[in-house]
């Protein structure tokens, strides 16, 4: 992918997108216009096509301070995919604009820190993703714990799922399951510690329990959930505080 300048970039068909006509199909310039017209300020905007291809999409990014708006301009025909994305988390609000004045409306929002259900309720053709509003709204664990016990739910690893979420110690974290493993954390969201125990599968249908930044050989092995569950408790710092979304110098 490469980045066009503000000048001599890729331009749009003006009959498919009529509002880029007062810029010669320059969609940066006109998301810009727009925008100001509306009296918003953008975040710094650059726009981007594939090289490989020179009559596919152009996106127009704009770098906001919550989260990077990525808007993609189909030039075969009229289509403006928006998605507003949340840094770790992915797309927070997506959908198909009508108009780039819809585009530069929900960025303004989007940049103002407007709450991602509100953006939904004002833009119809916008739909937050639930694990984003759970992660804004200070419900991450309660959102990662129904994902975890809906994916386990009569799989080999659904009891020790449910084990954990019935002790409260362990309710309280974020659950993550990966590589059959399942890690607690005690933020949403990156920097990790990765400081809490861990459990996973052994032989013989067993558990195995230790720390995440320790080579297998070093975990206890169980035969019993209730055991592993134990394990993970017992281990658990002093400071293990319930669920928290991290910032730079925060554990987990």
């Amino acid at each position: 992918m490469t980045t066009q300048p503000q000048h001599g970039g890729p331009t749009m068909d003006c009959t498919l997108y009529p509002e880029l006509s007062l810029d010669v199909g320059d969609p940066g310039a006109g998301l810009r216009r727009i925008a100001a017209a509306a009296g918003i300020t953008l975040a710094p905007l650059r726009v981007t096509e594939w090289a490989s291809a020179p009559h596919g999409p152009v996106t127009l990014v704009v770098e906001a301070e919550r989260g990077t708006v990525h808007v993609l301009l189909e030039r075969n025909r009229h289509e403006i995919q928006v998605d507003l994305i949340m840094p770790w988390l992915g797309a927070a609000l997506s959908g198909h604009a009508e108009t780039l004045t819809d585009v530069a409306q929900a960025i303004d929002e989007w940049q103002r820190g407007d709450t991602l259900t509100v953006i939904a309720s004002r833009r119809a053709w916008l739909t937050a993703c639930p694990r984003a509003v759970a992660h804004e709204e200070g419900r991450a664990a309660e959102y990662a714990w129904g994902m975890a016990r809906e994916e386990t739910s009569g799989r080999w690893n659904g009891p020790l799922v449910e084990e954990a979420y019935n002790t409260q110690e362990l309710r309280q974290l974020v659950p993550f399951l990966t590589h059959g493993r399942l890690t607690f954390h005690r933020a949403p969201a990156p920097p990790f510690s990765h400081d809490l125990f861990e459990i996973g599968p052994a032989d013989n249908d067993s558990w195995r329990v230790g720390s995440q930044q320790a080579g297998l050989s070093t975990h206890t092995v169980v035969t019993t959930v209730a055991e592993a569950i134990a394990l993970v408790i017992q281990a658990l710092p002093p400071d293990c505080s319930p669920s928290i979304q991290a910032s730079g110098s925060q554990l987990d």
